[in-house]
């Protein structure tokens, strides 16, 4: 038997053993910031995270320039020393002279630069070697902006330059995208982008996750940090969300192919984290601690029997596609359109192009509250089975809504195989929900964006254009969707560009979306799932966060005509359209104090409304002539409508009260 010192020896080698291996296996703690400027201030969106890295430690902060980093980490977050390194060359980079010197750090923080100088000059140098070792020893590494974006193992490097979302969304393997695997691997399988919703960056995100599917045949996790928004991540890989935004998570759970040149993606899982969630980059696990709105889509789906078309753009030329598409292959081909526009020199030249593409005839009306009960209107509309909606004010458009006319229009674009086809901005009226000022500089930052109710129909959808305008809207379109999906419980959210158009139509008892164009049109869904709005201002101060709202799960899909996308099936009973007779057989028109009028088959009621859109008489339909009383009515234009039992409009004509 082996004495017992030989047994005391035995289990100290063992221990010695165990430390060893723990030591060998031990990581450090990372800071991925962003980007956007640092606030001064105990309670700033920076200084707390910050401060948990750098407090009471030496920092090396490391650029191809210096800068004024190192006072705030002094000042504000409590480092013991803060140095600024200028490194700029390979030599000076690749020196012993670095590596000895960063190794006295505890900490090391990449600024905010150009990636592609990181990459190139600190590739395969002492410089790197530093990182490594103090982070296996348990330092902390961290970056902003492009000194994030280096920190991943699989790294965009600019290489040729930045590419932008809807370069991505065209081409995933542009020449731009240029992505390598041999810089750090301090978190293997991830992908870091930064600046996320400030430059609407979703579609660059999942193009390399795509571009790296193809070229590697591998599947990354992406994180997109938005900017003045951060993650400390401790040495057990917890990482805690700080800051204004979110902290974006993107990983593939179905394919990634390509029709032409165009992304396609049939399932993206997407987390959208605010300050105080967490992500356990070991385990994957995620805390939604500050995700506090439960949003219930169980049961909703879009399930209208009618076809819509809308587009991104405003422009005619960036839709003659859909106008060809409306003119030849919706309904009956070649049939007459009307065109309901605030813009007559727009409405002048979508007319000019439909006629070119073969339409019958176009009318043009202006939908204003001040035609809420124009008879020749309400004819017009009656009649119509293509409508196409150009350029309308979202305000005096929504007070349109509220006249005889206006109601009139909603039954009409809800009826079975009605055709409407929706241009640019207008595209916002088709949906639940319209947001309202996004062409706003900095509306979203500024919590400023609008949100009013839609003409729903796509009831369950909120629908943004011109997403990828231009830099001044990027957060804009890019953020609005997701908030307006939380704040009125909105199942699907649209994103569509300059280059396509989406199609909304029933076939084989379903509802299905489509996608037309150099881009895919980029579709995002709420299955059920927590939500929450970021409440940090970036002061820590009052005033209005910005519109960002975090999501426990959400599926992002990329898709065209060969993908299509099923939002629902048609309803059972369908939504039948209202069968108007003009005009209805009112005596004497004009009238004094009496009108009499004959009823049509189903009606139950009717009312009288004012050309302001309210109900001034009102009867039930017991026979089929009725006489009402109007001698109480001042002069003017009124509206008779007649309505079934279930208050659906069967009939309506207007008549003048001398």
């Amino acid at each position: 038997m082996p004495s017992h010192n030989e047994i005391h020896k035995g289990f100290i080698l063992i221990f010695l053993l165990f430390i060893s291996c723990a030591g060998s296996l031990a990581q450090g703690r990372l800071l991925l910031v962003g980007g956007g400027s640092e606030k001064n201030g105990t309670n700033s969106w920076s200084t707390p995270p910050y401060r948990w890295a750098v407090e009471g430690k030496r920092v090396a902060i490391i650029g191809t320039e210096t800068g004024s980093l190192a006072p705030y980490m002094e000042s504000q977050c409590g480092a013991a020393r803060a140095r600024e390194f200028a490194i700029a060359t390979r030599d000076s980079a690749d020196s012993q002279a670095t590596y000895d010197t960063l190794m006295t750090y505890d900490v090391i923080f990449f600024r905010g630069g150009d990636q592609w100088e990181y990459y190139n000059l600190y590739r395969n140098t002492r410089l790197l070697d530093a990182v490594n070792d103090k982070y296996s020893q348990g330092g902390c590494i961290g970056g902003t902006s492009a000194g994030m974006h280096i920190l991943s193992s699989i790294v965009f490097t600019a290489e040729n330059g930045t590419v932008y979302p809807y370069q991505c969304i065209e081409n995933p393997n542009n020449s731009y995208v240029t992505l390598e695997d041999d810089f750090l691997d301090l978190k293997p399988g991830f992908i870091f982008d930064t600046h996320f919703c400030e430059r609407a960056r979703f579609g660059r995100l999942a193009g390399f996750l795509a571009n790296y599917r193809f070229s590697a045949n591998e599947d990354l996790t992406g994180l997109g940090m938005d900017d003045m928004t951060c993650m400390t991540v401790d040495e057990n890989g917890l990482g805690t969300v700080y800051g204004t935004g979110c902290a974006n998570f993107y990983r593939s759970a179905g394919s990634f192919s390509q029709n032409g040149n165009k992304l396609l993606a049939d399932s993206i899982i997407v987390i959208q984290l605010i300050k105080g969630c967490t992500y356990n980059f070991s385990t994957g696990e995620t805390g939604y601690l500050t995700l506090d709105r439960q949003i219930n889509t169980s049961g909703l789906s879009e399930s209208g029997n009618y076809t819509v078309l809308a587009s991104g753009s405003n422009l005619l030329n960036d839709n003659s596609a859909m106008i060809t598409d409306l003119v030849t292959s919706c309904g009956v081909p070649e049939a007459g359109v009307m065109i309901l526009s605030g813009d007559n020199t727009m409405a002048g030249s979508f007319s000019a192009g439909l006629l070119e593409a073969g339409a019958a005839e176009v009318a043009i009306f202006n939908p204003v509250a001040a035609n809420g009960s124009d008879a020749e209107f309400a004819s017009e509309i009656t009649g119509a089975s293509k409508i196409l909606f150009v350029k309308n004010n979202e305000t005096t458009f929504s007070q349109f809504l509220l006249t005889p006319n206006g109601r009139l229009l909603i039954q009409k674009l809800k009826g079975d195989g009605m055709i409407s086809a929706f241009a640019g901005q207008d595209a916002r009226l088709a949906g639940k929900t319209i947001i309202g000022n996004y062409l706003e500089y900095l509306a979203s930052w500024y919590g400023e964006l609008t949100f009013t109710r839609g003409m729903e129909l796509l009831k369950n959808t909120v629908i943004m254009p011109e997403t990828y305008l231009n830099s001044d809207i990027y957060e804009n379109t890019a953020t609005a969707v997701p908030y307006a999906m939380a704040l009125d419980t909105v199942k699907f959210g649209i994103w569509l560009t300059n280059h396509n158009y989406m199609k909304y139509a029933p076939l084989n008892g379903k509802t299905w979306l489509t996608g037309y164009g150099t881009a895919p049109v980029m579709v995002i869904a709420n299955e059920g799932t927590k939500a929450g709005f970021s409440h940090q201002t970036g002061t820590g101060g009052p005033g209005t966060p910005r519109m960002v709202a975090g999501f426990e799960k959400l599926s992002m899909y990329f898709i065209d005509y060969t993908t299509p996308f099923q939002m629902g099936d048609v309803s059972p009973e369908g939504i039948s359209g209202p069968e108007f007779s003009f005009p209805i057989a009112i005596a004497p028109n004009p009238a004094g104090r009496l009108i009499k009028f004959s009823t049509v088959k189903g009606a139950s009621s009717w009312k009288i409304v004012s050309l302001s859109g309210s109900n001034v008489r009102e009867g039930i339909i017991s026979e089929n002539n009725v006489s009402a009383d109007i001698s109480f009515l001042p002069g003017g234009i009124y509206m008779l409508l007649l309505s079934d039992g279930s208050g659906r409009i069967v009939a309506a004509s207007n008549f003048v009260k001398e």
